[in-house]
């Protein structure tokens, strides 16, 4: 294991490395001119929001996790390790660390959104370097928490337990599961608040009144830019933060599998080590590719902001991919050039699922399909954007399945050459390619981070009456961020799903000595999970835009009423009561998430203790797989509506009949894109982590009631 020292210097050397270059950027940002006095005025009053949003879900999520600690520490910690609350511990530390991590995103964002917009007055290009560098405090911050967190468990329970080191993953599972729930509640909570207040501004303002978008007239703009920073910086951290710590964890799970094997293979011995700690050496490998990978987002004067993104996102993938050629075949032996390519193939999916995304969600045939179905109206705008969401799930699923059979037979003949277990090493081949999925999340959360931020730099401009001076660069600032924000819904499902695959096989590893013939999928108790967890998603997913109409519902009586009562507001000879509307987004949000929250918590655990471990098998990849499919559906048609709307503006058709059809289309993917399709990133994912956190309880206490 000592000779494992250098690589594991890399963990807390990637980690020092980001945070000192994200508290230099962020210096970096706050240094920057803020603009005029009413800029900084809206941007405080966003600020102020987002941080009041982010105390309040904070205690909702506090009692909740509290008592969930005392829970699995008496029905884990006190039976299976005579009262040390390892899990229990690590549950705690990973719900912390998750807020934290959204806590930072919002942090980073709501401070670029202000100099972003004042960087818009002075250059075309000075805005993307702005956001972008805002976006990298988001990336850099938590991914190194994520690591932190993950690394930290791991060593510290190792050193501190006595407990043989392959048995140090099953302690620190329940981060994982902290993390999951976590990140539900901000990214479920976040989508609530955002699309409530943006449905009230837009129906409203934009289709009633005939008011532009972000207009200081209207009393749920503020509502809306707040909404930007909740969902999609806090949210979006917090998922993303899930992804990775939930997929070391069930990385190492496997590993330690593989462990127990290769301390008896004589040319394995040497490197049984590695099998566990590679997951985390890994991900801080991709963590100093995706820092080096930042430094080339230089834009020129004349460049689509687009170029400059995509060229670091290609540079970090080529860098990935030669750092971690060394990784593998140092950390994993003889033949592990196998593994290495399966790594390969993860990076080239991240970058063939960014290209699909954009295909069908950027200026291109689904996207002008759609601009040309506003001629006829709001039915064929709602019938064609769904119609792009259906057909659009296909590939990003085949991608992932091919890589994921590639990479599991490359798992199989890395097997074949060192003696190990033929299924395992098949296994672990699909490690490494989830493993070079997840590389990329630096450089993936900072080019996500430019939308939100360029959104609200946009709001703030145009609230503060300086649209008109920077009017191109804002247009383009807004077309890029929206095609940053679904690149990067795309790259978080295609890595969901691989992750939960993972997942899947570590709850195997799990319960499999205790159930036996698990694989057979035509079990009544099976099957009957499979059907659970299809359906799961769709009951979610319709709790969470039932969610969304009836706060928005709220939200368009208020703006309504103001607009009927303070009648001045139109004229600008009276403010509006901007409060009352994120009042109600506030209360909305954390009213509406709970009962979806603890759908997808409680139902692996009735799953398990009524039909028993060997039924959440089933459910988990019922689950899975129709979670992906409908959050690719759902995201991919939600942003292609809001492109074909922002397509029919640059077109200079604000007003038009095509332009109030295309509005009502907007409206109607904007829960799907920004509340119910990112949350099920994360539900199939917290599915998975509480199988594997209850899988003793559900072999301990399950009735089986079927066979």
């Amino acid at each position: 294991m000592d000779g494992y020292l250098v690589y594991e210097l890399l963990i807390p050397l990637s980690i020092v490395l980001s945070l000192v270059i994200a508290f230099y950027l962020n210096k970096y940002i706050i240094k920057l001119p803020a603009g005029t006095d009413k800029m900084v005025f809206i941007y405080r009053a966003i600020r102020e929001g987002s941080i009041a949003y982010l105390k309040r879900q904070y205690k909702v999520v506090f009692p909740l996790m509290v008592v969930i600690t005392f829970a699995i520490f008496a029905a884990i910690d006190l039976p299976t390790y005579g009262g040390m609350p390892y899990v229990s511990a690590s549950f705690f530390i990973g719900t912390v660390m998750s807020l934290l991590a959204g806590f930072v995103s919002m942090d980073a964002a709501t401070k670029a959104n202000v100099k972003t917009a004042q960087a818009a007055r002075e250059s075309e290009t000075k805005p993307l370097v702005v956001a972008f560098r805002g976006g990298m405090v988001l990336g850099l911050m938590v991914v190194a928490l994520s690591l932190a967190g993950v690394a930290g468990l791991f060593y510290l329970y190792w050193f501190i337990t006595g407990i043989e080191v392959r048995e140090i993953p099953l302690l620190i599972m329940g981060y994982g599961f902290g993390a999951s729930l976590a990140a539900l509640f901000a990214q479920l909570g976040g989508g609530i608040y955002t699309k409530s207040a943006d449905l009230g501004a837009d129906l409203v303002g934009k289709v009633e009144v005939g008011i532009p978008e972000d207009d200081p007239r209207n009393p749920a703009v503020i509502a809306d830019n707040v909404g930007d920073n909740v969902g999609d910086c806090a949210g979006r951290g917090a998922d993303l933060f899930e992804s990775i710590s939930a997929e070391n964890i069930g990385s190492m799970i496997i590993g330690a599998t593989l462990f127990a094997t290769a301390i008896t293979i004589p040319q394995l011995k040497p490197y049984a080590f590695g099998f566990i700690i590679f997951p985390i050496v890994a991900r801080a490998v991709g963590l100093i590719a995706s820092i080096i990978g930042a430094y080339f987002v230089k834009p020129k004067e004349g460049e689509h902001p687009i170029a400059s993104l995509r060229r670091a996102l290609i540079i970090s993938s080529v860098l990935a991919a030669i750092f971690l050629y060394p990784t593998v075949t140092g950390m994993l032996g003889p033949h592990s050039e196998f593994l290495y390519i399966a790594a390969l193939l993860g990076i080239v999916a991240a970058l063939v699922i960014e290209a699909i995304t954009e295909y069908y969600t950027g200026d291109h045939g689904p996207v002008l399909e759609i601009v040309e179905s506003t001629k006829t109206g709001s039915a064929t705008t709602a019938l064609s954007g769904f119609a792009v969401g259906l057909n659009s799930t296909a590939m990003p699923v085949i991608t992932v399945m091919v890589v994921l059979g590639a990479s599991y037979v490359l798992g199989l003949h890395y097997s074949s050459l060192v003696g190990i277990d033929p299924h395992m090493g098949g296994i672990y081949g699909t490690v490494a390619a989830t493993i070079g999925i997840l590389s990329l999340t630096g450089i993936i959360l900072a080019i996500d981070g430019y939308g939100p931020i360029a959104d609200n730099a946009g709001g703030i401009l145009e609230m503060s009456g300086m649209e008109e001076s920077v009017g191109h660069v804002n247009e383009l600032l807004d077309a890029v961020g929206n095609t940053t924000k679904a690149l990067a819904k795309g790259f978080a499902m295609g890595s969901a799903l691989m992750a939960a695959l993972l997942l899947i096989q570590a709850y195997v590893d799990v319960i499999k000595h205790a159930v036996g013939d698990i694989y057979n999928i035509v079990s009544p108790s099976v099957l009957i999970g499979v059907a659970i967890g299809i359906v799961l998603p769709y009951l979610f997913s319709g709790y969470a835009i039932r969610a969304v109409s009836r706060a928005a519902h709220e939200m368009i009586k208020e703006v309504r009423r103001q607009f009927r009562e303070i009648p001045g507001i139109l004229e600008w000879k009276a403010r509006p009561e901007y409060g009352k509307c994120v009042d109600i987004a506030t209360k909305a949000a954390q009213k509406e998430m709970i009962l979806p929250s603890l759908l997808a918590m409680a139902t692996p655990i009735l799953v398990g203790l009524i039909l028993g471990a060997k039924a959440v098998v089933g459910m988990l990849v019922g689950t899975t797989f129709a979670g992906a499919v409908l959050a690719f559906l759902l995201f991919t048609s939600g942003a292609a509506w809001d492109n074909a709307k922002k397509y029919i503006e640059r077109a200079g058709k604000k007003g038009t009949d095509e332009h109030k059809a295309a509005v009502v289309g907007d409206t109607i993917g904007d829960p799907f894109k920004d509340t119910a399709g990112p949350s099920l990133h994360i539900v199939i994912k917290l599915v998975n982590n509480v199988a594997i956190v209850f899988a003793i309880v559900f072999l301990m206490y399950g009735l089986n009631l079927l066979p």
